[in-house]
Parts: C-alpha cells; structure tokens; sequence
C-alpha cells in the first residue's frame, strides 16, 4: 500500500474508559520509527472515546467505534484497517515495552514462514493474597512448525502479532470466539492452530515483555477458567471437523495432562484435588463446537 507504515499496533477495547489510556501512551512511546496505531472500540458508553480525545491529534493514532460484539470480531475490525502487513495486538489493560514493535518486526523478517508470533506477558503489581493476573511465560525462542510442538506453546493474546495477508486469506480471527463472543475465550490460540495445520508457523519469543494489569479474584478466577476451558474445546474441535486428524494429539494431551494429570497433583502434598471442572468444560465446548455449522475451508464457525 503506498503511504503506509511498516507496522500496524491494535487495542481492542470494551467500556474500559480512561484505563486504555495506559495501553495507549505505552504503544506510542515505542522507538520503531514507522507505524500505526489502531483503537478499535466496541464500548456501549462514550467514556472511552472522551478518554482518548488527546490522541486524536497524532497522527499515528486512529480511532474507529463499532456497534460489533466479540473480541474476534474486533480483531477483524483491526485487520480490516491496518495499512501493514505485520499487525501487533495487544489488549485494553496491558503495558508494551518501548522495543514491543521493533522486536517483532525483526522476528517477522528473520522467519518468513512464520505467520502468528507471541511473547512472554508478565503480570503488574497487585495483592496476590486477593487475586491473581493472567500471564504467559516463553522459557526460550521458539518455532512452533507442528501440533507436537503446540501441544506444549500456548501464549496469549495481550501480547501477538500476525502476517496480515496470510491470516485475512484463511478467514481472519473466529468471530465465535473470544471475549464477548458465543464462546467467551480462545480467539488468540484459535488462530494459531489454524495456521499451523495449514502450513504455516508460530514463534514464541521472550526477547520482549508485555505487562498485564487485569486483576481477577480468586472467585473470578473460577469462572475464567470455565470460559477459556469452553473456548478451547471449541476452538481445538474445528481443524478435526475439518479433516486435520494430527490435532487428536492436541486434544488428547489437554485431556491427559491440563484436565486430568495437573488437578491430582495437590494429592502429593496431602492436598484435595481441585481443577477436574477444566475437562466439563473443555468437554462442553467440544459437544458445543460440534453442533456449530462450520466452514471448514476457512476452518471457522458460521
């Protein structure tokens, strides 16, 4: 495209207000000298869009309201405007790095099979007597080239990148997942695994380090773990519909291991076992994905 930058950042937000404003003035402080950033906002108050009048006047910011719902559709939204091919994600209530944008467009050009990128995310201060925050560590750089390798790289979507042009081509994010969406988690891994089994690459990397403020409590932990447990089971359910029998291995080992082998370990400290809702749910957003029509060339829910 003439005219546009080398790189395209998005935060999709939904009624967070002036709490984006942190994710914002992070992105904007970063050092690589040529790119875009993308609010897309599905919030259903003003609050957020009197929160952000200030950045109106950089030129680099765009700010674009949708009357959408999903996290996977406002992703899409971020894809449709992007001007770059290389597109990085964050969410409304994390922290990047002033190097976030230069770390992954050097990935990105060192790796040219490499379609989806992640990054460690860590967590920001908070009572962890309270609470906790969702975080992702990579333990070294890595290239995810087959479901094997999946099995054991998950990252998360506070921190991501993708390739625009390979990504749109097999359908962009499922709009049925994700926060908001009929299955509430699994937008981000979702997209992973459908690039994986056509070919393409994931890379995890901790050369950079996005910070995560978005505190749970303990009882909101439970119910997040319903979410997300029911949005893998229906995101990881899709490429075998589809025809792609290697993702059996993917899951098998969450059955095995995450659902059934990680809630007994507390039985080796003399512990009660806690954690054995994980497979209901996985379970139940097997069954639910299975009843969802499907495309199965984009490998997408209708």
């Amino acid at each position: 495209m003439p005219n546009s930058p080398a790189i395209s950042a998005v935060i999709c937000t939904y009624n967070r207000g002036d709490r984006v404003v942190v994710a914002i003035q992070s992105i904007l402080r970063n050092t690589h000298p040529d790119f875009e950033l993308i609010l897309v906002d599905q919030s259903e108050n003003h609050d957020t869009e009197q929160a952000i009048t200030a950045f109106l006047l950089d030129p680099r910011f765009h700010y674009i309201p949708s009357a959408t719902h999903g996290l996977g559709a406002s992703r899409n939204i971020g894809l449709e405007h992007a001007r770059a091919e290389i597109v990085a994600f964050t969410d409304d209530d994390c922290s990047v790095p002033p190097n976030w944008l230069s770390v992954i467009e050097r990935i990105f050009a060192q790796h040219l099979r490499v379609s989806v990128i992640f990054s460690s995310v860590k967590a920001g201060p908070h009572d962890q007597i309270s609470g906790f925050i969702p975080t992702y560590t990579c333990r070294k750089n890595k290239i995810v080239r087959n479901i094997c390798d999946k099995c054991l790289a998950r990252g998360i979507g506070a921190s991501m990148a993708v390739r625009h042009d390979p990504i749109t081509r097999m359908g962009g994010f499922d709009e049925m997942l994700g926060a908001g969406s009929f299955f509430h988690s699994c937008e981000d891994a979702d997209i992973a695994i459908r690039a994986i089994v056509t070919g393409q690459w994931v890379y995890e990397t901790n050369d950079v380090v996005v910070t995560h403020y978005g505190f749970r409590s303990w009882y909101e932990g439970r119910a997040l773990a319903q979410r997300d447990w029911t949005g893998i089971g229906a995101a990881y359910i899709k490429p075998l519909r589809a025809g792609y029998m290697s993702t059996l291995l993917l899951i098998f080992y969450e059955l095995l291991g995450p659902c059934m082998l990680d809630p007994l370990k507390p039985i080796l400290k003399l512990r009660r076992p806690r954690g054995f809702g994980r497979m209901i749910a996985f379970l139940r957003g097997i069954v639910g994905g299975m009843r969802q029509p499907m495309d199965r060339k984009n490998i997408t829910y209708r």
